[in-house]
């Protein structure tokens, strides 16, 4: 098993701010061999696909690329690019600090549907909006390819800025004509709680003492808005951490277990063939490259 691949943040041709704009077909030219494996950024990515066809794996999901299609990716999230890929597009990544200038800006990050479900990568057909943000990634470009300047952070944050929002009118059409209601608020502190504490395997009531609420207010707000339940969407959840530690981690599965809140390996091994139909080892041989 090769050590975690992890790939930080790198500066290109602008060599201040800690946002990166270019072509798919640019990314793939410097490391192609290292990108078609699976690997884990440690800054956020958007993909605006223009052109061709082929996959893209997010945290395990298989995505069809297709033009005009756009694609967000979190920090931490586990991806790698198809090799028999014919697509292209425009990519622009960033760090949460470049982004969460603000207190409205943070809370904006950890709420956004856009990046905070693990479980339902946000990937949809931006419809009409497609030339708005074709113009607003160039207006990124242009802007990084100018020298330095103390207003330039500002400027390509508000250029990002809109192109996250008017992606999510897209993305949530009916959601955004109106605030996020206490039950959407309260499922998306949740999902965000849970990534936090993950590994630690808080009870729904633990969770929902942390939140202040009852564990059934809790209950009541998934069903209405995910028709589920908080409990099968922390088992969900810890599955695939599980399967992004057996992917990248150079530990055992003894330690892999231990760290994700089992005394036991033998129930850390009974829980993942349960929800993913295989065992740890076996799903560690079936891995590519």
């Amino acid at each position: 098993m090769n050590k975690l691949r992890r790939y930080p943040f790198l500066h290109t041709f602008n060599q201040v701010q800690k946002i990166n704009a270019t072509t798919i077909g640019e990314r793939l030219s410097r490391k192609p061999h290292k990108l078609f494996q699976s690997h884990r950024t440690d800054f956020y990515m958007i993909f605006l696909f223009t052109k061709g066809e082929g996959l893209h794996s997010v945290d395990f999901n298989t995505i069809k690329v297709k033009p005009r299609h756009i694609l967000f990716i979190g920090s931490g999230q586990v991806h790698h690019f198809d090799p028999k890929e014919t697509y292209d597009g425009m990519t622009v990544v960033f760090t949460e600090d470049f982004f969460s200038r603000t207190d409205e800006h943070r809370r904006f990050l950890s709420l956004s549907p856009l990046f905070n479900d693990p479980l339902q990568p946000a990937y949809f057909d931006v419809g009409e909006r497609y030339n708005e943000l074709s113009v607003l990634y160039d207006f990124i470009v242009n802007e990084l390819k100018r020298p330095a300047h103390p207003n330039q952070g500002v400027i390509l944050h508000h250029y990002l800025f809109n192109m996250m929002l008017i992606a999510e009118i897209v993305c949530t059409p009916k959601q955004k004509t109106m605030p996020l209601s206490r039950q959407q608020l309260l499922v998306a502190d949740f999902k965000r709680l849970s990534n936090q504490h993950l590994k630690e395997q808080w009870t729904i009531n633990q969770y929902a003492a942390m939140l202040n609420v009852t564990p059934r207010s809790l209950q009541n707000a998934f069903s209405a808005l995910e028709d589920s339940s908080p409990k099968s969407w922390l088992t969900e959840r810890l599955a695939l951490e599980i399967k992004r530690m057996l992917t990248f981690e150079t530990c055992s599965i003894n330690e892999i277990a231990f760290q994700t809140g089992f005394k036991e390996a033998s129930n850390f091994v009974k829980f993942f063939k349960a929800h993913t139909g295989t065992t740890p080892s076996r799903f560690r041989e079936l891995l590519p490259g």
